[in-house]
């Protein structure tokens, strides 16, 4: 059913009338396509109604609530979705150019042959007579910190798109076109890579990690040149931090990351127990079964990392982000020390967000001073 309760009444019956017939026209039984241009809708609730084939030219969908809808070869070009909530939306073969979807919601939408090429905007003033003047100008499609995890872009144009800090997270990007493409801070966990095209696309700050595909795919690009220098400097202080361990401190170096970009690092299975990650940026780090006792994430960042069977027996996390971590049977008891007492894990003024503890022996007041939200806990616990 459709809500139209972000609307005026007289709006809404307009609206509502318009969709009817826009339905009938899908059904091929008359009808009529919905065709709007500079339309104001923000804030409109509209789940689930199939606006495919329909042209939205220059309207403002802003913080509209679209779950669900279907897009499928819609004219969209230079429409607002700022903070709109787009999951599982269909826009198979839209015509997005222009468009901006500034901190938009497209969890496990598709976007497969969608075409998000740069566009123009079409902007209009008053002269001196009161007459309207047209003013065109270039204009760069705007997807920047969008949630895009799990959505499929095959076949999808992204050339020139501006995405920054967007989490494409297990995607499928398989022969989408990001050439010249703004992806500074974007996450690439997981995603499906094949046949994409990232000619002249930035990357710099991106979360991936590193493999044959992605050497493959980042070739010759200096963020890229740039990410490898970093983690062999990186492999090369952790050695000399696991001698320092296994010497008892007469040989090697105990390293010190403070502050240190390690996006996508790959340390499973390392010996970096009494380690400093201190303000950090760990985020798609992969740590799982590392010896992390008393380590220091004081202050780090943590989203999407994997520190699944990590020893994390007294390591500090305060201040900490863990956001969508990964923290499946990793240990999170005290730390007994050798002179008596032990030291716990610490989490006062950290952010845990999203986060399964179910498989995870989790010790009685961890969460005590720290901000839990919608993390999966042992039945019988709550979030302190």
């Amino acid at each position: 059913m459709t809500d139209l309760s972000g609307s005026s009444t007289r709006s809404k019956q307009d609206l509502t009338l318009l969709l009817a017939q826009h339905s009938l026209f899908l059904r091929k039984r008359s009808g009529k396509r919905l065709e709007l241009r500079l339309a104001n809708l923000e804030r409109t609730k509209l789940r689930g109604f199939d606006l495919s084939q329909s042209i939205l030219l220059a309207c403002n969908l802003s913080q509209c609530d679209m779950e669900g809808c279907g897009f499928r070869e819609a004219d969209l070009s230079n429409s607002l979705f700022i903070g709109a909530n787009l999951k599982h939306c269909d826009f198979t073969r839209a015509n997005l150019r222009g468009a901006r979807l500034y901190k938009t919601d497209l969890a496990q939408a598709k976007l497969d042959g969608s075409d998000m090429r740069m566009g123009n905007l079409t902007m209009h003033r008053r002269n001196s007579e009161g007459e309207r003047d047209v003013i065109s100008r270039e204009y760069v499609t705007d997807l920047s910190f969008c949630n895009m995890e799990e959505a499929s872009l095959e076949d999808a144009v992204m050339r020139k798109v501006k995405l920054r800090g967007v989490n494409l997270r297990n995607a499928n990007l398989a022969k989408a076109d990001f050439s010249e493409a703004d992806l500074q801070g974007v996450v690439l966990l997981g995603a499906n890579m094949d046949g994409a095209n990232f000619y002249n696309a930035d990357i710099k700050d991106a979360t991936f990690t590193v493999n044959d595909t992605t050497r493959r795919m980042f070739q010759g690009l200096s963020a890229f040149t740039e990410h490898l220098n970093n983690l062999a400097e990186i492999d090369r202080l952790v050695a000399s931090h696991e001698e320092w361990v296994d010497s008892g401190g007469r040989s090697g170096a105990r390293a010190d990351f403070t502050g240190r970009k390690m996006k996508g690092v790959d340390l499973r299975g390392r010996e970096l127990s009494a380690i400093s990650f201190r303000g950090a940026d760990l985020s798609g780090a992969l740590l799982s079964h590392a010896k992390l006792a008393a380590a220091d994430f004081n202050g780090a960042n943590l989203p999407y990392a994997d520190l699944s069977s990590a020893d994390l027996r007294g390591a500090g996390f305060e201040g900490a982000t863990l956001r969508h971590a990964l923290l499946e049977a990793a240990d999170l008891a005290p730390l007994e020390l050798r002179g008596g007492g032990s030291l716990p894990l610490r989490l006062r003024d950290a952010t845990v967000e999203w986060v399964d503890f179910t498989k995870t022996a989790v010790p009685d007041g961890l969460f005590k001073g720290a901000s839990v939200r919608n993390c999966v806990l042992p039945e019988g616990m709550a979030e302190d």
